[in-house]
C-alpha cells in the first residue's frame, strides 16, 4: 500500500487555458491530483475518501494548452483513518514552439517528447476515510475484487 503508485495522463485541451499564450492555472494540475488521490485511497481501503486538504504546493514549470501530463500519486503514511500522499505533475510531451526558426514550416500537429519528462508540480496531501467505511487493503495488484469489511 505504501509507496504503490497510481499515474493519471491527460492532454491540456484548449478549455484549461487560462491566461494569455495558452497558459494553464495551476489550479488545474490540483484538480488532477485530486483525481489520483481518489483513486489511491479506492483502490487500498475501497472508499472514494474526502480530501482533506494540501500541506505544500509547489509549481515548478509552467504547463501550456497541447502539453501531455503525467500525474502521480503515493501513499507515504497510514493513520487510523487519515492518509498522506504525494503527488507530482510531469510534462511528457509538448506542442512545438514553431516560432522557433528551426521549427517553421512544421504542422500545426507537431509535438515532441520531453525526455526527460518535466517536473511541473510538487504536492502533499491528507485524504480521510471514516473507520466504518474502511473495507481494507484490496489486492496489491490493483485487482477489481470485493473487499471485506474490517472488523
Amino acid at each position: 500500500m505504501v509507496g504503490e503508485k497510481v499515474v493519471l495522463h491527460a492532454m491540456m485541451k484548449g478549455s484549461d487555458g487560462h491566461y494569455v499564450g495558452g497558459l494553464v492555472n495551476g489550479a488545474r494540475i490540483v484538480h488532477f491530483w485530486g483525481d489520483v488521490g481518489t483513486e489511491l485511497m479506492v483502490r487500498v481501503d475501497g472508499d472514494i475518501s474526502l480530501f482533506l486538504g494540501y500541506e505544500e504546493i509547489n509549481f515548478t514549470a509552467p504547463v501550456y494548452v497541447g502539453d501531455f501530463m503525467e500525474y502521480v500519486g503515493w501513499i507515504e503514511k497510514v493513520g487510523n483513518t487519515s492518509y498522506t500522499c504525494k503527488f507530482e505533475a510531469y510534462k511528457v510531451a509538448t506542442m512545438c514552439d514553431r516560432t522557433d526558426m528551426d521549427m517553421t514550416g512544421l504542422e500545426h500537429t507537431a509535438a515532441t517528447a520531453c525526455v526527460p519528462p518535466i517536473l511541473c508540480g510538487t504536492a502533499t496531501g491528507s485524504l480521510y476515510i471514516a473507520k466504518k467505511d474502511q473495507r481494507g487493503e484490496t489486492d496489491p495488484a490493483f485487482v477489481h475484487e470485493h473487499t471485506v469489511k474490517k472488523k
